[in-house]
């Protein structure tokens, strides 16, 4: 295989491989990724010879780490960026921290509580905890425990025990 070749196929399938580990989360196309970069600088000396292919892998490894960089620092901030974030999730969901005007709040079961679930009390959402058993979605509860985050729910019919 022709080296120039040889060096562009490989820098194209490492920066190919570097994106999908976007998508494609594990590490293992990223590790790959960075085995092809370092293949293809050694094409780079193969067809430019000593001096240029020390430039050239030299340019492409730096490149590739101002490239990361960016990616870290604007990534966050783009469309696709907020899709792979919790911000938005967490933000959905209030934290109780300590507050005991919630014990006695009346709500409903936002999901299915297998121990644990969210439910909407006054209004907003809350990750709770059923005080025991399981509790289907849409039932009526009520707050019986608050403990830092730790929000304690139980049918609204039941009696405490």
């Amino acid at each position: 295989m022709n080296p120039t070749l040889a060096f562009s196929l490989f820098t194209v399938i490492a920066f190919l491989l570097f994106a999908l580990e976007v998508f494609v989360p594990g590490g293992l196309l990223g590790a790959i990724g960075v085995v092809s970069l370092l293949t293809a600088c050694g094409f780079a000396f193969s067809a430019f010879g000593p001096a240029a292919g020390m430039w050239i892998s030299t340019g492409l490894v730096l490149t590739t780490l101002v490239g990361f960089v960016v990616w870290l620092i604007k990534l966050p901030d783009t469309r696709l960026g907020k899709r792979f974030s919790l911000e938005s999730a967490l933000s959905t969901a209030h934290s109780s921290e300590d507050d005991d005007s919630l014990v006695g709040c009346e709500g409903t079961a936002e999901t299915d509580l297998r121990s644990g679930g969210f439910a909407r009390i006054n209004g907003k959402k809350y990750d709770v905890v059923a005080a025991r058993g399981y509790i289907e979605k849409g039932t009526p509860l009520v707050v019986t425990e608050v403990h830092g985050s730790r929000i304690v729910v139980r049918k609204r019919e039941e009696t405490p025990s």
